[in-house]
Protein backbone atom coordinates (compact mmCIF):
# COMPACT_ATOMS: atom_id res chain seq x y z
CA UNK A 1 0.00 0.00 0.00
CA UNK A 2 1.69 3.12 -1.09
CA UNK A 3 1.60 5.64 2.57
CA UNK A 4 1.33 8.83 0.67
CA UNK A 5 -2.28 8.18 -1.51
CA UNK A 6 -3.71 5.03 0.60
CA UNK A 7 -4.17 3.35 -2.78
CA UNK A 8 -2.38 -0.10 -3.89
CA UNK A 9 1.38 0.44 -5.00
CA UNK A 10 1.75 0.65 -8.42
CA UNK A 11 5.30 -0.01 -10.02
CA UNK A 12 5.62 1.72 -13.38
CA UNK A 13 7.92 -0.41 -15.98
CA UNK A 14 8.89 1.58 -18.73
CA UNK A 15 11.42 0.24 -21.47
CA UNK A 16 13.07 2.37 -23.85
CA UNK A 17 15.58 1.08 -27.03
CA UNK A 18 15.77 3.65 -29.76
CA UNK A 19 13.51 5.71 -29.07
CA UNK A 20 14.42 9.77 -29.05
CA UNK A 21 14.67 11.01 -25.41
CA UNK A 22 12.30 13.69 -25.99
CA UNK A 23 9.69 11.13 -26.88
CA UNK A 24 10.76 9.03 -24.07
CA UNK A 25 10.21 12.24 -22.19
CA UNK A 26 6.88 12.63 -23.30
CA UNK A 27 5.84 9.02 -22.20
CA UNK A 28 7.60 9.58 -18.62
CA UNK A 29 5.56 12.84 -18.12
CA UNK A 30 2.31 11.19 -19.01
CA UNK A 31 3.02 8.67 -16.09
CA UNK A 32 3.75 11.29 -13.99
CA UNK A 33 0.44 13.56 -14.85
CA UNK A 34 -1.38 10.12 -13.89
CA UNK A 35 -4.19 10.93 -11.26
CA UNK A 36 -3.29 7.78 -9.69
CA UNK A 37 0.55 8.24 -8.63
CA UNK A 38 2.72 5.57 -9.19
CA UNK A 39 4.95 4.35 -6.10
CA UNK A 40 7.75 3.96 -8.69
CA UNK A 41 8.69 4.18 -12.07
CA UNK A 42 11.50 1.79 -13.50
CA UNK A 43 13.14 2.28 -16.55
CA UNK A 44 14.69 -0.06 -18.17
CA UNK A 45 17.43 0.77 -21.08
CA UNK A 46 17.72 -2.21 -23.24
CA UNK A 47 19.70 -0.67 -25.63
CA UNK A 48 22.75 -0.83 -24.46
CA UNK A 49 24.20 2.12 -24.71
CA UNK A 50 23.34 5.93 -24.41
CA UNK A 51 23.47 5.64 -20.30
CA UNK A 52 23.89 9.29 -19.32
CA UNK A 53 21.48 10.28 -21.67
CA UNK A 54 18.96 7.68 -20.41
CA UNK A 55 20.05 7.95 -16.36
CA UNK A 56 19.40 11.66 -16.84
CA UNK A 57 15.52 11.31 -17.43
CA UNK A 58 15.25 10.17 -13.68
CA UNK A 59 15.66 14.01 -12.49
CA UNK A 60 12.41 14.21 -13.61
CA UNK A 61 11.19 12.60 -10.58
CA UNK A 62 12.44 11.43 -7.60
CA UNK A 63 10.24 8.06 -8.00
CA UNK A 64 12.01 7.27 -11.38
CA UNK A 65 14.83 4.96 -11.11
CA UNK A 66 16.90 3.94 -14.36
CA UNK A 67 18.25 -0.27 -14.72
CA UNK A 68 20.88 -0.49 -17.53
CA UNK A 69 21.52 -3.68 -20.16
CA UNK A 70 24.88 -4.08 -21.40
CA UNK A 71 23.44 -5.02 -24.52
CA UNK A 72 20.08 -5.50 -26.25
CA UNK A 73 17.93 -8.16 -25.26
CA UNK A 74 14.76 -7.51 -26.34
CA UNK A 75 11.40 -5.87 -25.26
CA UNK A 76 10.35 -9.18 -23.14
CA UNK A 77 13.53 -9.20 -21.35
CA UNK A 78 13.39 -6.05 -20.44
CA UNK A 79 10.03 -5.96 -18.89
CA UNK A 80 11.18 -8.70 -17.04
CA UNK A 81 13.79 -6.96 -15.65
CA UNK A 82 11.44 -4.59 -14.31
CA UNK A 83 9.50 -7.57 -13.32
CA UNK A 84 12.14 -8.31 -10.73
CA UNK A 85 12.97 -4.80 -9.66
CA UNK A 86 9.50 -3.92 -8.84
CA UNK A 87 8.30 -3.27 -5.11
CA UNK A 88 5.05 -2.25 -5.47
CA UNK A 89 1.56 -4.78 -5.20
CA UNK A 90 0.41 -3.75 -8.58
CA UNK A 91 2.85 -3.92 -12.13
CA UNK A 92 1.99 -1.34 -15.06
CA UNK A 93 3.87 -1.35 -18.45
CA UNK A 94 4.02 1.38 -20.57
CA UNK A 95 6.57 0.96 -23.88
CA UNK A 96 8.84 4.61 -24.21
CA UNK A 97 7.03 5.88 -27.41
CA UNK A 98 3.32 5.09 -25.98
CA UNK A 99 1.48 7.81 -24.21
CA UNK A 100 -0.99 7.91 -20.96
CA UNK A 101 -4.28 9.58 -20.30
CA UNK A 102 -4.26 11.49 -17.13
CA UNK A 103 -6.94 8.91 -15.24
CA UNK A 104 -5.50 5.73 -16.82
CA UNK A 105 -4.45 3.83 -13.68
CA UNK A 106 -7.07 5.35 -11.60
CA UNK A 107 -9.91 4.68 -14.48
CA UNK A 108 -8.65 0.62 -14.38
CA UNK A 109 -7.90 0.79 -10.78
CA UNK A 110 -10.53 2.50 -8.75
CA UNK A 111 -13.09 -0.76 -8.71
CA UNK A 112 -14.99 -2.96 -6.19
CA UNK A 113 -13.43 -6.34 -5.06
CA UNK A 114 -9.69 -7.72 -4.49
CA UNK A 115 -7.11 -6.32 -7.34
CA UNK A 116 -4.97 -9.28 -6.78
CA UNK A 117 -6.94 -12.33 -8.46
CA UNK A 118 -7.22 -10.28 -11.96
CA UNK A 119 -5.07 -8.60 -14.48
CA UNK A 120 -5.83 -5.24 -16.15
CA UNK A 121 -6.36 -4.17 -19.83
CA UNK A 122 -7.93 -1.44 -21.56
CA UNK A 123 -8.64 -0.15 -25.30
CA UNK A 124 -6.43 2.60 -26.59
CA UNK A 125 -5.86 4.65 -29.70
CA UNK A 126 -3.73 3.27 -32.54
CA UNK A 127 -1.79 6.91 -33.59
CA UNK A 128 0.04 6.27 -37.26
CA UNK A 129 1.26 9.31 -39.30
CA UNK A 130 -1.16 11.69 -38.03
CA UNK A 131 -4.10 9.36 -37.93
CA UNK A 132 -6.04 8.10 -34.71
CA UNK A 133 -7.97 4.54 -34.77
CA UNK A 134 -9.70 2.90 -32.06
CA UNK A 135 -7.69 -0.69 -31.50
CA UNK A 136 -10.74 -2.31 -30.53
CA UNK A 137 -14.56 -1.99 -31.60
CA UNK A 138 -16.07 -4.10 -29.39
CA UNK A 139 -14.59 -5.35 -26.15
CA UNK A 140 -13.68 -8.96 -25.38
CA UNK A 141 -16.69 -11.36 -25.16
CA UNK A 142 -16.03 -12.95 -21.69
CA UNK A 143 -17.56 -16.62 -22.33
CA UNK A 144 -15.19 -16.76 -25.05
CA UNK A 145 -11.49 -17.33 -25.40
CA UNK A 146 -8.75 -14.32 -25.27
CA UNK A 147 -7.42 -16.13 -28.27
CA UNK A 148 -10.66 -15.86 -30.14
CA UNK A 149 -10.50 -11.57 -29.43
CA UNK A 150 -7.19 -11.44 -30.45
CA UNK A 151 -6.40 -13.79 -33.44
CA UNK A 152 -10.12 -14.03 -34.95
CA UNK A 153 -11.56 -10.79 -33.71
CA UNK A 154 -8.83 -8.35 -34.44
CA UNK A 155 -8.51 -7.09 -30.82
CA UNK A 156 -5.91 -6.02 -29.12
CA UNK A 157 -4.50 -6.22 -25.67
CA UNK A 158 -1.53 -3.57 -25.74
CA UNK A 159 1.32 -3.81 -23.33
CA UNK A 160 1.11 -0.35 -22.25
CA UNK A 161 -2.68 -0.78 -21.15
CA UNK A 162 -1.96 -4.03 -18.57
CA UNK A 163 -1.69 -3.99 -15.20
CA UNK A 164 -0.95 -6.90 -13.36
CA UNK A 165 -0.65 -7.99 -9.89
CA UNK A 166 3.33 -8.36 -8.92
CA UNK A 167 3.38 -11.54 -7.45
CA UNK A 168 0.97 -12.89 -10.93
CA UNK A 169 3.78 -10.89 -13.17
CA UNK A 170 6.79 -13.01 -11.21
CA UNK A 171 5.12 -16.01 -12.02
CA UNK A 172 4.11 -15.66 -15.35
CA UNK A 173 6.37 -13.43 -16.45
CA UNK A 174 7.17 -12.45 -20.40
CA UNK A 175 8.46 -15.01 -22.66
CA UNK A 176 11.86 -14.18 -23.87
CA UNK A 177 12.85 -14.63 -26.84
CA UNK A 178 9.49 -13.73 -29.12
CA UNK A 179 9.84 -11.11 -31.81
CA UNK A 180 6.36 -10.65 -31.90
CA UNK A 181 3.14 -11.40 -29.80
CA UNK A 182 5.18 -10.53 -26.21
CA UNK A 183 1.96 -9.04 -25.41
CA UNK A 184 -0.21 -11.44 -26.65
CA UNK A 185 1.97 -14.51 -25.17
CA UNK A 186 2.09 -12.69 -21.98
CA UNK A 187 -1.84 -12.32 -21.97
CA UNK A 188 -2.52 -16.03 -23.10
CA UNK A 189 -0.86 -17.65 -20.40
CA UNK A 190 -2.07 -15.30 -17.82
CA UNK A 191 -5.43 -16.78 -18.74
CA UNK A 192 -4.31 -20.34 -19.19
CA UNK A 193 -3.36 -19.95 -15.37
CA UNK A 194 -6.60 -19.13 -14.77
CA UNK A 195 -6.25 -15.48 -14.20
CA UNK A 196 -9.79 -13.45 -15.11
CA UNK A 197 -9.40 -9.95 -17.11
CA UNK A 198 -11.04 -7.00 -15.87
CA UNK A 199 -11.22 -4.71 -19.12
CA UNK A 200 -12.14 -1.44 -19.77
CA UNK A 201 -13.09 0.00 -23.02
CA UNK A 202 -12.40 3.42 -23.20
CA UNK A 203 -9.29 4.15 -24.44
CA UNK A 204 -6.63 5.43 -22.17
CA UNK A 205 -3.81 5.89 -23.87
CA UNK A 206 -2.22 5.98 -27.64
CA UNK A 207 -0.31 3.04 -29.31
CA UNK A 208 2.09 5.27 -30.95
CA UNK A 209 4.07 3.73 -33.80
CA UNK A 210 6.65 4.97 -35.35
CA UNK A 211 8.78 3.84 -38.77
CA UNK A 212 11.58 2.65 -36.23
CA UNK A 213 14.38 1.01 -38.61
CA UNK A 214 14.11 -3.10 -37.56
CA UNK A 215 10.49 -3.23 -36.58
CA UNK A 216 9.51 -6.67 -37.24
CA UNK A 217 5.65 -6.01 -38.80
CA UNK A 218 7.44 -3.96 -41.35
CA UNK A 219 9.90 -6.31 -42.83
CA UNK A 220 8.54 -8.72 -45.87
CA UNK A 221 10.08 -11.52 -44.19
CA UNK A 222 8.05 -10.72 -40.55
CA UNK A 223 5.36 -13.52 -40.75
CA UNK A 224 8.04 -15.60 -39.95
CA UNK A 225 8.42 -14.43 -36.29
CA UNK A 226 4.38 -15.02 -36.53
CA UNK A 227 5.05 -18.70 -37.34
CA UNK A 228 7.68 -19.31 -34.81
CA UNK A 229 5.46 -18.08 -31.80
CA UNK A 230 2.76 -20.39 -33.41
CA UNK A 231 5.06 -23.47 -32.52
CA UNK A 232 5.75 -22.20 -28.63
CA UNK A 233 1.33 -22.02 -28.33
CA UNK A 234 0.52 -25.45 -30.25
CA UNK A 235 -2.08 -27.20 -27.85
CA UNK A 236 -2.49 -23.98 -26.20
CA UNK A 237 -4.84 -22.10 -28.67
CA UNK A 238 -6.80 -23.50 -31.18
CA UNK A 239 -5.47 -24.14 -34.59
CA UNK A 240 -8.54 -22.39 -36.15
CA UNK A 241 -7.29 -19.35 -34.45
CA UNK A 242 -3.66 -19.41 -35.86
CA UNK A 243 -4.78 -19.98 -39.38
CA UNK A 244 -7.66 -17.20 -39.27
CA UNK A 245 -5.22 -14.55 -37.94
CA UNK A 246 -2.18 -15.80 -40.51
CA UNK A 247 -4.17 -15.71 -43.76
CA UNK A 248 -5.94 -12.31 -42.96
CA UNK A 249 -2.68 -10.45 -41.35
CA UNK A 250 0.62 -12.23 -43.15
CA UNK A 251 0.01 -12.49 -46.44
CA UNK A 252 1.02 -9.14 -47.47
CA UNK A 253 2.36 -8.24 -50.86
CA UNK A 254 5.68 -7.49 -48.74
CA UNK A 255 5.67 -11.51 -48.15
CA UNK A 256 5.17 -12.51 -51.35
CA UNK A 257 8.71 -11.18 -52.41
CA UNK A 258 10.25 -13.67 -50.14
CA UNK A 259 8.06 -16.55 -51.93
CA UNK A 260 9.81 -19.74 -51.00
CA UNK A 261 10.24 -18.93 -47.03
CA UNK A 262 6.70 -18.23 -47.58
CA UNK A 263 5.44 -21.33 -49.17
CA UNK A 264 6.97 -23.21 -46.15
CA UNK A 265 5.14 -20.83 -43.72
CA UNK A 266 1.85 -21.15 -45.34
CA UNK A 267 2.55 -25.45 -45.83
CA UNK A 268 3.46 -25.48 -41.71
CA UNK A 269 0.28 -23.09 -40.79
CA UNK A 270 -2.41 -25.12 -43.16
CA UNK A 271 -0.77 -28.62 -41.43
CA UNK A 272 -1.80 -27.24 -37.96
CA UNK A 273 -5.84 -28.45 -39.08
CA UNK A 274 -5.05 -29.57 -43.14
CA UNK A 275 -8.85 -29.18 -44.05
CA UNK A 276 -9.52 -25.51 -42.21
CA UNK A 277 -6.40 -24.50 -43.29
CA UNK A 278 -6.59 -25.10 -47.21
CA UNK A 279 -10.43 -23.03 -46.58
CA UNK A 280 -8.41 -20.56 -45.09
CA UNK A 281 -5.41 -20.53 -47.84
CA UNK A 282 -8.58 -20.11 -50.60
CA UNK A 283 -10.10 -17.41 -48.79
CA UNK A 284 -6.74 -15.94 -48.38
CA UNK A 285 -6.00 -15.55 -52.30
CA UNK A 286 -9.58 -14.48 -53.20
CA UNK A 287 -8.80 -11.18 -50.83
CA UNK A 288 -5.38 -10.86 -52.45
CA UNK A 289 -7.29 -10.19 -55.84
CA UNK A 290 -9.40 -6.98 -54.21
CA UNK A 291 -6.42 -5.75 -51.76
CA UNK A 292 -7.80 -2.67 -49.39
CA UNK A 293 -5.43 -0.36 -47.62
CA UNK A 294 -5.63 -0.19 -44.23
CA UNK A 295 -4.09 0.68 -40.62
CA UNK A 296 -1.56 -1.37 -39.33
CA UNK A 297 -2.32 -4.06 -36.63
CA UNK A 298 -2.83 -2.69 -32.98
CA UNK A 299 -0.16 -5.48 -31.82
CA UNK A 300 2.91 -4.44 -31.22
CA UNK A 301 6.70 -6.23 -32.40
CA UNK A 302 10.27 -6.01 -31.20
CA UNK A 303 12.73 -4.60 -32.59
Amino acid sequence: MNKLTGKPAVSVVVTVYREPVQIVRASLQSVLDQTWPAFEILIVNDSGDRRAEISALAELHETIRVIDHSKNSGGSAARNTGIDAACGELIAFIDADDVWYPAKLETQLDVEGDRSGCFFASNCMLVWNGTKKLCNRTPPDPDNSLSSFLLRGGGALQTSTLIVPATLAKRIRFREGLKRHQDWDFVLRLQQAGVPLRYQHEALSEYVMYDIPGRVSMQKNGYLATVQWFKLIKGHVPAADQQHYFFRNCMSRSALRTPLPLAVAVAQVIWLSPINGLKEAVAAVRRALRPQPRLPDCEPTAP
